[in-house]
């Protein structure tokens, strides 16, 4: 039986001051739901994966015994032919989901009192991460009174040499609302004369049109990140890919970049993946028939509901003087809690659309 050795060991003065205070605000929950719960929390395609993948893969052509490609050639090369040429193979570094990019951007950039700007609510773990290295989140607090629609004259306003980036998540987790591209252009234009990097966080990318997208703009700092963990489904896999095109930016990426981001299977069904751009097109057309008469529905109960797009697969609910998240799970219906998000307190919940209606309207039918 092994024993523990207890003495004394100052750890704590030995970390970055930044962590000695600092406590991570997340809705990843160490937990496991029950069974009978309908899962409308975390952000992933309702409607799973391409079945048709499973049967292309062969884990023993893979070579799952060896490395792999340290530098992800292959995944690299179908990307860019997936977006049509817009940037280069050499443009895009692959990561451990949408959130391994943006560690290595902050383990570039972050360090005690920087700045970063923002504005709330938004993408939790981002704003945990920042604050985790030192950093500082400046915001702006969207108009609850408009629903929580953003404002890009807001943000410009407040954005200075000061600030070492701008960080624009686009789909808006938890609005699920699409920030129109040439407001994102003029951020990131401003943004370039103040000498301030601008990441547009895509991982709910797949859910807007193309024509939307940040990769279609040309700035040496701007930098996008996108998933395939949303709109294809893949989750498990932790996939994720940045494009940068200034080439001081990847400079300083690949300083701080590992080899082996993602294993060979995780990139064999990327690959394959890219394949069913259809999956996700018609998982878009099946979202925004369910969220508009989840929507309807909530509305005649007298919900509040932020701005949002029905194509995307989650929204912001709330109602005054109510715990929304135990409302919710009291009638076995799993949400993300508004307190979760920097901004925002219990009377909110960020909903996912569920794959099947009927279950979800029969039990919030109730009243309060």
């Amino acid at each position: 039986m092994l024993e523990r050795v207890v003495a004394f060991f100052n750890f704590r003065d030995k970390v970055r001051k930044s962590l000695i205070l600092f406590e991570r605000r997340s809705y990843v929950k160490e937990e496991l739901p029950e069974s009978n719960l309908i899962d409308c929390s975390l952000g992933q395609n309702p409607f799973g994966f391409p079945k048709e993948l499973l049967k292309e893969i062969d884990l023993g052509a893979i070579g799952i015994g060896g490395y792999p490609d340290p530098y992800h050639l292959r995944l690299r090369k179908a990307l860019v032919e997936r977006w049509g040429g817009l940037f280069k193979e050499d443009d895009v570094f692959i990561g451990a989901g949408s959130m391994g990019c943006l560690e290595k951007i902050n383990k570039a950039l972050m360090r005690e009192g920087v700045t970063v700007l923002g504005y709330l609510p938004q993408f939790t773990e981002y704003i945990s991460e920042v604050e985790a290295l030192g950093g500082v989140y400046d915001s702006i607090m969207l108009d609850e009174s408009d629903g929580f629609r953003f404002n890009s004259e807001k943000l410009l306003s407040k954005l200075s040499k000061e600030h070492i980036l701008v960080y624009i998540d686009n789909p808006n987790n938890p609005t699920g609302q699409v920030i129109p591209i040439d407001e994102i252009r003029l951020i990131v234009e401003r943004a370039m004369r103040l000498d301030v990097v601008v990441i547009v966080d895509e991982a709910y990318g797949d859910f807007m049109d193309d024509e939307n997208s940040a990769l279609t703009l040309n700035y040496p700092n701007l930098i996008v990140i996108r998933s395939f963990s949303k709109g294809f489904g893949l989750a498990g896999l932790r996939v994720g890919y940045a494009v940068i095109k200034g080439e001081e930016v990847k400079e300083f990426y690949r300083k701080v970049n590992l080899p082996f981001e993602v294993s060979s299977i995780s990139e064999e069904i990327a690959i394959k993946a890219l394949k069913y751009k259809s999956f996700v097109e018609e998982s878009r057309v099946l979202i925004r028939k369910i969220k508009e008469e989840m929507i309807a529905s909530l509305q005649r109960k007298g919900f509040c509901l932020s701005y949002t797009h029905l194509d995307v697969p989650i929204f912001l609910l709330w109602q005054k003087g109510i715990n929304l998240y135990d409302y919710f799970r009291e009638r076995g219906i799993l949400c993300v809690k508004g307190c979760d998000f920097l901004g925002l307190d219990s009377s909110f919940v960020r909903v996912r659309v569920p794959p099947q209606i009927e279950s979800f309207l029969e039990r919030v039918g109730f009243g309060f």
